[in-house]
């Protein structure tokens, strides 16, 4: 076994020298076939005539000839005669049409109004930057009169003498009713949702105003539950 290694590694040392020899006998290959000639005896050369070569036309094509395209025909001329108006006349009479026109929009006077386009405005306003503010009847005070006597105080809350301030939030609608009553800070469950329904079955409130239509506003008031 490490005789045919010997050998193959032998083999593999003389690999450039084959590669060599194939490329000398290559080259050699093709300057031969380059330099090959072939040469004629006198005997096998053919003599050419020196008249002049006959050209032969095959009798069956049949000659074609295409008819010339025929000329447009010609637009007939006007007989009629144009009447030809000038530029300055033209101008002039747009110029008196202007002057009309205008004319009769400043004799319209004060009796010409834009038609007006009411936005309807759903959006919720605040308190501050209205034109008129929401309103209980009576004010604030007959509106907290209201609530102290609504309010039934939860009688667990009672038992376990909690007391607190319930603050709310609430949207005056635009035909005064309170709705989406939420409670920002809350005291205890029966609290909270005491608050919730006075605030629910209040009355009506007038409702704010915005560009003279009335909007929606939201508003936030504190209630206080305390014991005697």
């Amino acid at each position: 076994m490490e005789h045919f290694k010997n050998a193959t590694r032998k083999l593999y040392a003389k690999r450039p020298l084959f590669f060599n020899i194939g490329l000398v006998i290559a080259i050699s290959l093709c300057f031969i076939a380059f330099e090959f000639k072939v040469f004629i005896h006198e005997e096998d050369k053919v003599d050419l005539p020196d008249e002049e070569p006959y050209v032969f036309l095959n009798e069956d094509v049949l000659r074609t000839s295409q008819p010339p395209k025929p000329k447009p025909p010609k637009l007939p001329q006007p007989t009629a005669e144009v009447n030809i108006v000038e530029v300055k006349e033209l101008a002039k009479q747009a110029e008196q049409k202007e002057k009309r026109d205008i004319k009769d929009l400043l004799d319209l006077g004060e009796d010409f109004k834009m038609p007006e386009e009411k936005v309807e405005d759903n959006s919720i306003h605040g308190t501050f930057g209205l034109e008129v503010n929401p309103k209980f009847q009576g004010g604030m005070d007959a509106f907290y009169e209201y609530i102290g006597n609504a309010i039934e105080y939860p009688a667990a809350e009672q038992r376990r003498n909690i007391e607190g301030r319930v603050v709310l939030s609430f949207v005056i609608e635009k035909d005064g009713s309170l709705t989406e009553v939420e409670i920002l800070k809350g005291v205890s469950e029966g609290i909270d949702r005491e608050a919730t329904r006075v605030i629910e079955n209040a009355p009506k409130w007038e409702a704010g105003r915005q560009r003279g239509q009335a909007v929606r506003v939201k508003m936030n008031i504190p209630i206080y539950f305390k014991l005697n």
